[in-house]
């Protein structure tokens, strides 16, 4: 299902004709190895690059992609867990468990609240973990987008050909602390927003090592930094913008071998036509 990574599909779940009910994972490669990967899912294609720094056999960034039986709802997750090893096992175990849960809704409300749960429950009280996730609807033709402390994401409008952040604006005069990272509270709400995409339109989330990389000068490239190299890329394809931004991060570190981990998952809304893969 991927090329050239160690991406692992779950053994439990049908692979046949189409990646159905599958859930792709990332996040537990050894430092010196990279992936990227092209995805068809029903209406999208995703392109995801992963590059965790160091020598940790396992990440701090965890990536799950999964597509409900029916082949409609699909749904992307990116999260960061403070440090690496045991917390990152614990969280991508949980996130896979709970991806599994919520596989045919939309909504993101469960998978946030029980991921907070789970991170405040399973680890030591001194990691958190920060997470977007997206949820596709192919015959709607909507975006639903729900961020727990992540990176904001951006959006391309390829008819206006135009690059702006997808942000969420919290509702007013809420109980619970809102949009915060997971397990700094037992109890937090997340709004989500919703957002059409054309044919052409791309999305891109990617981890903090991503914003955080820094050139010989100590300069940091920030999100700023982020949205002037995508502004000067080819946004064409999905494949396209993943391919060329990690080349784009190692010009401005100018070689030098990234610090943190580096996830970048750009999403393409594409024609579903009869080339799309049947999942019936």
């Amino acid at each position: 299902m991927t090329v050239g990574s160690r991406t692992h599909p779950d053994p439990n779940l049908s692979t046949a004709p189409y990646m159905r009910t599958q859930i792709a994972c990332a996040g537990t490669w050894a430092g010196s190895e990279r992936a990227a990967s092209l995805l068809e899912l029903p209406g999208m294609l995703a392109w995801v690059h992963s590059t965790p720094a160091g020598s940790s056999n396992v990440g701090g960034d965890v990536h799950y992609i999964s597509v409900c039986p029916g082949c409609v709802v699909s749904r992307v997750a990116l999260a960061d867990v403070s440090g690496h090893g045991k917390a990152v096992s614990t969280l991508s175990g949980e996130l896979r468990r709970l991806m599994q849960r919520y596989l045919p809704e939309l909504e993101h409300d469960g998978l946030m609240r029980d991921l907070n749960r789970a991170v405040q429950e399973g680890l030591d009280g001194v990691h958190y973990a920060t997470m977007v996730a997206v949820g596709w609807h192919n015959e709607r033709e909507s975006l639903l987008l729900a961020n727990a402390g992540h990176p904001i994401p951006c959006v391309f409008e390829a008819e206006r050909k135009e690059w702006t952040w997808l942000e969420i604006n919290p509702e007013p005069r809420r109980e619970w602390p809102v949009g915060v990272p997971f397990g700094l509270f037992a109890c937090a709400d997340y709004d989500r927003t919703a957002v059409k995409l054309q044919v052409g339109d791309l999305v891109l989330l990617y981890s903090d090592g991503v914003t955080e990389a820094t050139n010989p000068a100590g300069d940091e490239l920030g999100p700023e930094g982020l949205m002037n190299l995508v502004r000067q890329l080819d946004c064409s394809s999905a494949e396209s913008l993943g391919v060329q931004l990690p080349s784009a991060l190692r010009r401005f570190r100018e070689g030098a071998e990234a610090v943190d981990d580096e996830t970048i998952i750009v999403l393409q809304r594409v024609p579903t036509n009869g080339h799309q893969p049947s999942c019936k």
